[in-house]
């Protein structure tokens, strides 16, 4: 062959081209695996409550306007118009109280379905505050418009999952109400008619509820001036990012958040009143808390197979300084069994994650992988030297790879790092090598030599 050394590389590129094609079936599977987990998530939601959001109480006042309507009509045979005066219905206003305060304990409870973990907890909400009675309605134009039927209503996204509820509002036995936006509100308390109270009144209200519900909990921060506090057993909480708590305070025991907002914040009643007519509750945003896995082995699994090019370029590079500086010949099928047990790495490590705590599977993953590479590469690299070691390399780059994944803030810094030092130690290695020369000794290798 002309050029012994570029074919050698040719074909230990192509090896690496497949090992790391390989890698990505195995990233696909994770993917797989982790739709799996999020679908039995879905299901159990499905069949208990799936991820709360709770909106309340508002003030729903039902409204009606009075038209008058213009006809013809004959009398003694003349043409005359007559005016009568009609009733229609119009929307439904919703006021925010004045004053809110929420406070909710949220223990969380971690439950199993076959290898799959779901996170669920089982919420006790205190709710208080205070609504000022309505003023009455603006006239349509020339057309007078009047409060009829008065509800305080509360949504939440998944009612099956009210375990309990009381109110200070006495229990209503007044039939549903006719308005067709009231249907969206699964908690409601009939008030009577508007013209029970006057305009100014400061109304009370207390709610005290129970709920389950999985992964996340938001409240509305519905008042002109609104207090809520959420504590929990969780340690990882991942707080929503329309409002971050304004004290917060996450220990081994758990964690306490503390929201304060006022109206200029969240755009007060004009969004709570817009959200309400449209029947878009479930797309309003409120202060609240994710149940965030700090060690989700599906991400991390993910993460480990993009450093996986890493891993052959720091194996596959030592290797082929082993042959320049010691004279050692591999063939592209030891490369490629090599490669091939660095791809396994990633498909146990999945695999017992699953079973396992993590940091366990990794441990056992690495250790098989380690020990089986150095079992291999004992012969071809002939000295316990060399193979000591190679050893100690992969030791090190799975102790590099742990590292980069416990410390996602500087992965980048520390792969950035390890090629640095890769390319480096090769380009000192061989800046005095004559590749002309190995080029020549390789013409007159013809095949590899077996050692015992």
């Amino acid at each position: 062959m002309r050029f012994p050394l570029l074919a050698r590389v040719v074909a230990v590129s192509t090896v690496t081209v497949l090992i790391l094609a390989s890698i990505g079936l195995i990233s696909r599977k994770i993917s797989e695996r982790e739709a799996r987990a999020q679908s039995v998530v879905s299901q159990f939601s499905s069949e208990t409550s799936g991820p709360q959001l709770f909106v309340g109480p508002l003030l729903a006042l039902t409204c009606e306007e009075t038209f008058t309507e213009e006809r013809q009509a004959m009398r003694s045979g003349k043409v005359e118009t007559v005016s009568e005066k009609k009733l229609t219905t119009c929307p439904t206003a919703y006021f925010s109280p004045r004053s809110f305060k929420a406070s909710a304990s949220v223990p969380v409870n971690k439950l199993h379905r076959g290898i799959f973990s779901i996170r669920t907890y089982n919420a006790r909400l205190t709710l208080s505050g205070e609504f000022d009675w309505p003023d009455p309605p603006a006239p349509n134009g020339s057309n007078p418009r009047a409060w009829k039927e008065v509800y305080v209503v509360s949504y939440i996204r998944d009612p099956r999952g009210i375990k309990t509820l009381e109110s200070s509002f006495m229990p209503s036995k007044e039939a549903e109400p006719a308005e067709p936006s009231l249907a969206q509100f699964p908690i409601k308390n009939y008030l009577g008619s508007y013209t029970n109270r006057n305009a100014g009144v400061t109304t009370p209200f207390e709610y005290k509820m129970s709920f389950i519900g999985t992964s996340s909990l938001q409240i509305a921060p519905i008042g002109e001036q609104s207090d809520i506090q959420i504590n929990s057993n969780w340690r990882h909480p991942s707080f929503l990012p329309a409002w971050s708590p304004d004290h917060r305070d996450i220990s081994s025991d758990g964690f306490k958040a503390a929201w304060q907002l006022s109206s200029l914040a969240t755009g007060g009643r004009p969004v709570w009143n817009k959200a309400a007519g449209d029947r878009k509750l479930d797309s309003v945003s409120g202060v609240g808390v994710s149940l965030f896995d700090p060690v989700n082995v599906y991400a991390l699994s993910h993460r480990a197979t993009e450093y996986a090019f890493l891993f052959v370029l720091f194996t596959f590079t030592t290797l082929a300084l082993t042959e320049v500086l010691f004279g050692v010949r591999l063939h592209p099928i030891q490369y490629a069994l090599v490669g091939s047990a660095i791809a396994v790495f990633f498909l146990l490590l999945l695999a017992f994650s699953e079973h396992i705590a993590f940091d366990l599977a990794y441990l056992i993953a690495s250790s098989a992988c380690v020990l089986l590479l150095t079992f291999y590469l004992r012969h071809p690299l002939e000295t316990w030297k060399r193979t000591g070691l190679f050893f100690a390399i992969f030791v090190g780059i799975y102790a590099a790879l742990y590292y980069l994944l416990v410390s996602e803030d500087n992965s980048l810094l520390m792969g950035s790092l390890l090629v640095f030092f890769t390319l480096a130690t090769t380009m000192i290695a061989t800046r005095k090598l004559d590749w002309a020369k190995l080029s020549g000794e390789l013409i007159a290798v013809p095949k590899t030599e077996s050692h015992p």
